[in-house]
């Protein structure tokens, strides 16, 4: 879908000190995090580096389990976990 309408609003200093430290936080542009909310989905920070270095070792241990059943609930964990730090949350409708 193409991006074909150009939207102007006007923000008071201090809405548009809470875009761009809202935004940064989350590393989208201004005009992905709006159409995000308009979407109805609050996003979510960035997760810290800390996260990742997490992540792909929890992945490179899953390399070793032998157990499937291990396995699988290790697999579900780290999706568990991935979901719950990304994912945006759905704001309720209005």
């Amino acid at each position: 879908m193409g991006k074909t309408i150009k939207l102007t609003i006007r923000l008071s200093p201090e809405d548009m000190a809470l875009l761009k430290s809202r935004t940064a936080k989350t590393r989208l542009s201004q005009s992905e995090y709006l159409r995000m909310l308009i979407r109805g989905y609050v996003p979510k920070a960035y997760p810290p580096e800390l996260y990742f270095e997490v992540l792909q070792k929890l992945n490179r241990a899953s390399g070793t389990v032998t157990d499937p059943v291990v396995y699988r609930e290790l697999l579900g964990a780290l999706h568990t976990l991935q979901e719950a730090v990304t994912v945006p949350e759905k704001i309720g409708d209005i």
